[in-house]
């Protein structure tokens, strides 16, 4: 008898610790994924997928310290010296920068979550970072965007993904050479000083700082949607040197729900499918005359393939560069529309991206047109999705955007 009340006391203890660690777990859930409880509890990042797929659309934001050029590949393409970037980016203040008129903005257009380009190529971060001095605190803006950010989309139940250049960094001193990367470095003549990579052990000294900057941002800003990684060349042709996946691992430790966006794949164990401006294998933006070329093609194929059926994201501009210009204007409601369907047909939301002026403001256009959008989804909803048919259109490659003026680096 005894032995039975001991057994029944042990049965109820355990189930009673199972119920509060479920309901500690409850209680974690990140603040846009309240709605998924159920899926949280059995994966974390199933009930993140369950709900991007929900989701349908994004917005995309272009904007840095490379303002007064109106180009995001400015250092590289006028091959601007760090110490004259450096001096143009003191002029840049900032002021304009509203995060509540941004998320408002998202609201009002249909956008059901923010991507926020928080580390460009340029390596000028937009956080409080303490693994480099190049960031928005220490200089005359003198401002945490990402945390503005990040605490209105709290506020609102907004998701916010963070964009982060993995695959290019033109100022860290044990980023790759030219030779292990073309477009990883600007053509100076002669070398900078600064750049002290003579090695492969070098490199690990960029790992640990990119590890670093992760970690801040997956520590300092509550939960995030996800991580939107670029760019994919520079890590196929060096997969060896970047190991890319203690990188996804690293940000699962933090948060288990993240969500991992790195174009159309580096490992294929991402958990987005993400073009830009369409889906297809990067390796059509490749040659197949040097090394590097050949083996971007090769790997990039390879992941494309372990990737291609899963969920999927189209990235695309508003305003036909990523970045604001005077002389580009955002695309018309109907544009914008049949970009919207475009990636319907693909089974894919749209990441919709405008570029603020230098200042950080909306531009008015962008304003005008996404409330627009916004006010067409609000009328007749969204496009329905092709779960059907999704997988030929995405090998064919179709692209829902040719406004493309100047192709990067994918």
């Amino acid at each position: 008898m005894q032995s039975k009340l001991l057994t029944f006391a042990i049965f109820l203890l355990l189930g009673t610790l199972n119920m509060v660690a479920r309901d500690d777990k409850s209680e974690k859930i990140p603040y846009f994924l309240k709605n998924y409880v159920a899926q949280y509890r059995e994966s974390p990042r199933q009930a993140a997928l369950a709900w991007f797929d929900d989701a349908r659309m994004g917005m995309f934001i272009h904007w840095g310290v490379w303002g007064k050029y109106h180009a995001a590949w400015a250092m590289y393409n006028k091959t601007i010296s760090l110490e004259q970037y450096q001096k143009d980016a003191r002029e840049v203040d900032a002021s304009g920068f509203n995060a509540l008129e941004i998320v408002k903005l998202a609201e009002e257009s249909g956008m059901r979550y923010i991507t926020l380009v928080a580390k460009h190529h340029d390596g000028f971060c937009l956080w409080d970072t303490k693994a480099t001095d190049w960031n928005s605190v220490k200089y005359p803006m003198r401002r945490d965007l990402v945390a503005e950010l990040a605490k209105v989309c709290r506020e609102r139940g907004m998701p916010l993904f963070i964009y982060y250049s993995i695959g290019i960094d033109w100022v860290h001193p044990y980023y790759l050479p030219k030779e292990l990367y073309n477009v990883g470095r600007p053509a100076y003549n002669p070398l900078p000083a600064y750049y002290k990579y003579s090695k492969p052990e070098d490199f690990e000294k960029y790992r640990d700082f990119c590890k670093q900057q992760l970690t801040e941002l997956c520590i300092q800003y509550g939960p995030v949607a996800g991580f939107w990684f670029d760019t994919l060349g520079g890590v196929l042709t060096n997969s060896e040197l970047f190991k890319i996946q203690e990188f996804y691992d690293l940000i699962h430790q933090y948060q288990p729900h993240a969500l991992i966006h790195f174009k159309t794949g580096a490992t294929g164990t991402e958990d987005i499918l993400v073009g830009e401006r369409e889906l297809k294998s990067i390796s059509m933006h490749y040659g197949n005359k040097t090394p590097q070329d050949q083996r971007i093609r090769k790997l990039s194929d390879e992941a494309w393939n372990l990737n291609f059926r899963k969920k999927a994201e189209i990235a695309v501009t508003s305003q036909g560069s990523w970045e604001w210009s005077p002389n580009n204007r955002c695309q018309e409601v109907d544009g914008l529309w049949r970009m919207l369907e475009g990636a319907a047909k693909n089974n894919a939301n749209l990441l919709l991206n405008f570029g603020p002026k230098p200042d950080g403001s909306i531009p008015e256009d962008v304003a005008t047109n996404f409330r627009k959008l916004g006010a067409r989804i609000l009328k007749e909803g969204y496009p329905p999705l092709d779960r059907t048919n999704y997988l030929d259109l995405r090998q064919q490659g179709v692209s829902v955007d040719k406004t493309e003026k100047e192709k990067t680096a994918r």
